[in-house]
């Protein structure tokens, strides 16, 4: 029987292999950020200073910088299905290695292979979802792929958090693995063969960032994605430093992550009209917890309604940010998503390393003022160079 190709799917099939794509998408991005809900505990693990447990976030964000246009540039002609099945597999077995890592060495080992596989994954799942369906309905099976992204921004740490309370950081690893198999074995079910169209070259990428309005996007997403992790990696210390016990800690992790998901979903309502306002009372509103969670440090429910805040804000940021990258008239989409990617990746491995070089020199405080003016400066720069509506 011939292998079903991305021309002869039948409608039903079509949203089956998109939804397989959103799935590694969120089940790639979930792995990435489960160190964020689980720092103390591996920082115990392996006698590292918090900073230094840090790099499990940094490491991974350099691999997938380099891997998403790289992917790209290097895939060729490749049938796209063998590239995303093998890409799933490095996934799964970064997540195995994390579960028997016995030094932080090859625990970074492990974090290496997630980087590899989701940057690429990341900007070749978005290329080949929009081969799978009509060109009418590209835009949605891209918004699918990246609602899995979005959706694992929002859920990954508390879901890691939450299992890692009821057996260990190993285990939340574990339920990541179990995620990955999922994700495979369903892209291996219900992928198509997807043919390379023509393929990408280092002169594409070069054309896309010679476009003003690309600029102006890359340093958007640099900034908003280096801040809100340069403090995101330390919100689970600073909960601690605040005197919220690790079990409200968990559940107030699960509850950032609903109101993220709720906060994304309403967004996306507001966009098509109001992108750039949307964007920018984000900023502000992802400033002020930055700003105010290490004054309020010793009132605990004050900080819950200030990480509430941050749940909202960033629940619509990287929609908001996406949203406006994919709206670059541009003719190199497939460059385009793969800088979205980079450019993300690149500011989540500075922002997380920086975090932690501040975290050891200067405290939380200080990290938490510095993304605060980070984000501050975004919004003034959305504000002068583009009129907000």
């Amino acid at each position: 029987m011939p292998r079903l190709t991305s021309q002869t799917l039948s409608p039903a099939h079509q949203r089956l292999a998109v939804l397989s794509l959103a799935l590694g998408s969120f089940t790639s991005v979930t792995t990435e950020f489960l160190p964020v809900g689980i720092l103390p505990d591996i920082s115990k693990t392996f006698a590292v200073t918090s900073g230094t447990a840090g790099l499990t976030m940094t490491v991974p964000g350099i691999m997938a910088a380099l891997s998403a246009p790289g992917v790209m540039l290097f895939s060729g002609r490749t049938d796209r299905r063998k590239i995303v099945l093998w890409l799933s597999l490095i996934l799964l077995a970064g997540c195995l290695v994390a579960t028997i890592a016995p030094t932080f060495a090859i625990m970074l080992l492990s974090r290496a292979l997630v980087g590899v596989s989701l940057g690429a994954f990341w900007a070749m799942g978005l290329a080949v979802a929009v081969e799978l369906v009509a060109k009418e309905k590209a835009h949605k099976a891209a918004a699918a792929v990246f609602g899995g992204v979005t959706a694992a921004m929002i859920l990954g740490v508390p879901m890691g958090s939450l299992v890692a309370e009821h057996s260990s950081w190993r285990g939340a690893f574990v339920a990541a693995a179990v995620i990955a198999v999922a994700a495979f074995v369903m892209q291996w079910k219900v992928l198509p063969s997807v043919p390379a169209q023509s393929p990408v070259q280092f002169a594409d990428f070069k054309a896309f960032v010679s476009l003003p309005e690309a600029r102006k996007s890359i340093v958007m997403v640099a900034a908003v994605f280096a801040a809100h992790f340069a403090a995101y990696t330390y919100l689970t210390p600073l909960m601690h430093e605040a005197g919220i016990p690790t079990a409200a800690v968990t559940l107030l992790l699960l509850a950032y992550g609903a109101i993220g998901f709720v906060s994304n979903l309403v967004a996306a309502r507001f966009l098509e009209n109001n992108l750039k306002a949307t964007l920018f009372v984000s900023k502000i509103s992802l400033a002020i917890p930055f700003l105010f969670l290490p004054v309020l440090v010793i009132f605990s429910k004050f900080e819950t309604v200030l990480i509430l805040l941050w749940a909202v804000a960033w629940g619509a940021l990287p929609l908001c940010l996406n949203t406006w990258h994919r709206n670059i008239e541009t003719e190199h989409s497939e460059a385009a998503a793969a800088m979205f990617t980079f450019t993300a990746q690149v500011a989540i491995a500075v922002g997380s390393s920086l975090g932690g070089a501040v975290v050891d020199h200067f405290g939380l405080k200080a990290n938490f003022w510095m993304s605060a003016l980070i984000v501050l400066l975004s919004a003034f720069y959305l504000a002068r160079h583009r009129k907000i509506e």
